[in-house]
This record gives structure tokens, sequence and C-alpha cells, in this order.
């Protein structure tokens, strides 16, 4: 299997692509508008909390100033939230602009990374660009992270582990228990990277943000899940106040690249948890649904603590992806374990029930 392809090899059927090098992702040349239900990309299907709309619309005003003001406001409303203090906090565009921070980080010291396969590649994938070495641990037979593994190889090549939890493309998650005693035992010979982008969809959403009182800890979420606010790029970060500065160090102005308003609809994101509640609760019932269905055409599934889901779809006859397109629905495909697997994002539930709907006409086609 090639490992950059695992994280999509969508190629949207017949629709004009352009490649992403570095991931191996396909994405749409156009703009695919409303003509499709788009469960694909793991977007959140309920857009944003009209809190947020609300401060978008007023913070427009603002668009021709730069957002210096803004950086330290947002900084504090994260301490405030999560117990630490804004030397603790680190912004950018998107986690993959913190990502990108951390290899920087790396490429000055020396050390290896060690990650899981398959996982969302970005930070490896950049490193190796530089000839950094990468460790690749295979998922364990139930999928979940081989954190024994892991321990072992980065004992023997001390660096960096990097851990996503829950694990994108898989869906599976570790506890905290077994999580937190990994990391404590990890730092002793390597810095650990926690990547959360899909907690909160966790049936056990407990961070491992306190434990970056530890100054070889840093913990990783986004804005663009469960708060719906993937176009608008923020990433946020924690760690130890002496590994914040020294990544801040590789950043231009940073948290600069966020957009003012993006900036003030963060701030009215974390503010309306009643939103983020009622997205989980709904992505809960879109899974059932699927696994329902998926259970009734007896297709192999992995049971997802995110808010997608992949199944096997080595069996279906002709190529999925296509037909699904046929029917207007966007979907991925991917290779794991010798098969081909079809991982959908949760859509509304209406649009949940199209797609299982479409997926049992093809399946018993």
């Amino acid at each position: 299997m090639d490992r950059r392809n695992w994280i999509s090899k969508a190629t949207l059927g017949s629709t004009a692509v352009m490649m992403l090098p570095h991931l191996g992702i396909a994405m749409p040349k156009t703009n695919l508008g409303e003509a499709y239900l788009r469960l694909a990309s793991n977007e959140n299907p309920y857009g944003c909390s009209e809190q947020v709309k609300k401060s978008f619309s007023t913070s427009a005003s603002a668009i021709n100033r730069y957002a210096f003001a803004s950086i330290p406001e947002l900084k504090l409303a994260l301490a405030k939230r999560f117990q630490l203090t804004s030397e603790n906090i680190l912004l950018g565009a998107g986690s993959s602009g913190l990502l990108e921070a951390v290899a920087q980080f790396m490429l000055q010291r020396e050390g290896d990374v060690t990650t899981a396969t398959p996982t969302f590649d970005i930070l490896p994938a950049m490193l190796e660009k530089f000839g950094r070495k990468t460790h690749y641990i295979p998922l364990k037979q139930d999928h979940t992270l081989d954190l024994n593994a892991m321990l072992d190889k980065t004992k023997e090549h001390p660096g960096l582990v990097y851990i996503v939890n829950p694990n994108n493309p898989i869906g599976t998650a570790v506890g905290p228990k077994e999580l937190r005693q990994f990391i404590t035992e990890a730092t002793k010979y390597s810095y650990v990277l926690i990547d959360e982008a899909y907690l909160e969809f966790c049936d056990n959403s407990e961070s491992m943000i306190d434990m970056v009182v530890n100054p070889r800890v840093m913990v990783i979420k986004t804005f663009s899940k469960v708060y719906g606010l993937a176009g608008l790029r923020i990433g946020y970060g924690f760690a130890h106040a002496a590994w914040v500065d020294a990544l801040e160090k590789y950043m231009i102005f940073a948290g600069l690249p966020i957009s003012s308003p993006a900036f003030s609809v963060a701030t009215a994101a974390l503010d309306d948890q009643n939103f983020v509640d009622f997205v989980v609760q709904k992505n809960t019932e879109s899974k059932t649904i699927v696994v329902e269905t998926l259970r009734k055409l007896k297709i192999d599934y992995i049971p997802s603590q995110t808010s997608f889901i992949l199944f096997d779809i080595s069996k279906y006859p002709t190529e999925f992806m296509t037909d699904m397109k046929n029917k207007g629905i966007l979907i991925g495909t991917r290779d794991y374990l010798g098969k081909n697997w079809c991982r959908v994002s949760m859509g509304t539930v209406e649009e949940t029930k199209e797609f299982t709907k479409v997926l049992t006409e093809l399946w018993k086609a």
C-alpha cells in the first residue's frame, strides 16, 4: 500500500481534480456547489451556530484592519476555557499551520518521528521532504493505536511521537488512562504531540490538555470540525510556555495568518456549547443510521469515535465512488489491510438517510 495515497485517493469519479502531492489528496478543480451531497471531507454539515454567524456579520466591518489586537483576546478566551494561561496557547491557520511549526521545530533538532499507520500524516510527510526519518507503527488487530510498539520504537529512536486520537482516517480511539500512561513514559525519550481534532465526537472526550505541564507535551485542536469553521482555518494548540515560545519563532507574526473575522467568530464559537452538543447528538444519530444499514447489508465496518465511518467495499463489483457520484453523493475510498474501504462523512440526518438509501440500492443491484 502506498501510505500517502491512504490519506485520500478520491478522484470524485470523472470530475477534473487537482492533486496535493504531499498528501496524495485529490480535490475537485471546480466548485461542485450544492449539486452533490458532500460526504467526503469530514465537514460539519450543520455549518456554524447562529451566534457565530452574527459575530461574523458584525466583524466584517473591520476587515480592513489587521488582527493584532484579536490575538491576545482569543488566547485569553482559550486559556480561560481550558484553565491555562495565554503563554500556553499557540494559534495557527488551521491545525495544519501548527503542524508546520512543529516540523520546523524538529528540523532544528536531532531525532526521528514515530507515528501510526494509517493516520493523518501531514506532519511526517513534511519532515520526510527534508530527509527526516519516520517510523510507522501498524495498528493493532482492533484497528487502534499500538502504543506499546510506539513506545518501544521511540525508545530506540528518540525525537517526536505524533498521535492522532481519535485516529483519522480509521475512526478508532484509545482510552485516556492508557494514553496518559503512554505520554508519561514516552516523554522520557521524546516530545509527544497529540492531535485531538475529532475528540468532541468521542464517547470519552477527556482531553490530554492538562498534561502540557510537561515541557515535552503538546495538544492541538481545531475549530474546523465540531464548531463548523473549516473555511476560516483556525487551529489552536496547548503546550508548556517554553515550547510555545520555541514554536512561535518559526511562525511569522504567530497567529496573524488568521483573519480578523475568524478571531471574532472563534471566540463566539467557544461560548456556544449548546451548538456543540447539538452537533455531537446529530452526529451520533447519523452514525446509528449508517451502522444499522451496514448491518442489514452485512457489510463489515470499523466502529467509529469520529464524524465518519470506514466500511469494506471490497466485494462491490464496480467502482463504488463513481456509482455514488453518479447518484449525487461524494465519498472517499481508501486501501487498508489489502481491502478497499469507503470513508463516508456523517451528513445531516436527512442527508445520511439519503446516503443509506442509495447505498442499499447500489449494494442490492
